[in-house]
């Protein structure tokens, strides 16, 4: 958020819709806590890069320069560069994937959208062009919709595009009930829909509030340059 953030700089450098080349996901999961549905986010402290399913950052550090300028945190990661390739596809052209960053990808697609289950629905997707149109729309951003669309029904869960608020927090967990509470069986019927992990990640929650520390508190006083 903020005149930093990446959403931001991409517009002013004039893309009016970054959503075309550019979106973030969360993953989440659901299961069952003495018969009862229950959700939660899936958290990996592992950082992960692939670039063009040829270069590969692998480790704690963090995917910036406070983690891996190398004399900050201490952190560690590893950078691994394919030096073999096999046939692959970019936005509809042949391409040199390479065997370990194109293979490593093309396994987490298939992790997140659900298809290394064996119970999944059996569909015709093709994961080796991560860029054309018919995996980027109408299967990745497709699949992470339709999941959180779900659990948002089943759960009502925080954090939520819909709550840009505290008071909109409050609102929304006191007005109209998940499907969960009114109807159990019909909201354990709608998980059975939902394939992979993948959700959206709410860009908007609390987007109307400010979240920094006051000038006044011990966090507020220290320079900004510790947190990044």
């Amino acid at each position: 958020r903020g005149r930093s953030a990446i959403l931001v700089r991409l517009k002013e450098v004039g893309i009016e819709n970054p959503g075309e080349y550019i979106s973030f996901h969360a993953l989440r999961t659901h299961s069952q806590l003495n018969n009862v549905p229950i959700t939660e986010l899936i958290y990996v402290h592992s950082k992960l890069l692939i670039a063009d399913d040829r270069v590969v950052i692998c480790g704690s550090a963090n995917i910036n320069d406070r983690s891996m300028i190398g004399k900050r945190d201490s952190e560690i990661a590893a950078i691994i560069t394919d030096n073999e390739f096999e046939d692959g596809r970019m936005n509809g052209k042949k391409y040199p994937s390479g065997v370990f960053a194109g293979r490593l990808r093309k396994f987490l697609f298939k992790e997140h959208l659900g298809l290394l289950d064996p119970d999944a629905e059996r569909m015709p997707i093709d994961i080796i062009d991560p860029v054309v149109d018919q995996f980027w729309n109408g299967m990745w951003k497709r699949f992470s919709t339709r999941n959180t669309e779900i659990y948002d029904e089943v759960f009502k869960c925080i954090p939520n595009d819909k709550v840009k608020s505290f008071a909109n927090l409050r609102k929304y967990q006191e007005e109209e009930p998940p499907l969960l509470k009114t109807d159990p069986d019909i909201a354990s019927k709608r998980l059975l829909n939902i394939q992979g992990n993948l959700v959206d990640l709410p860009l908007e929650f609390l987007n109307k509030e400010v979240l920094t520390p006051p000038g006044t508190s011990k966090e507020g006083l220290i320079p900004t340059s510790v947190w990044t």
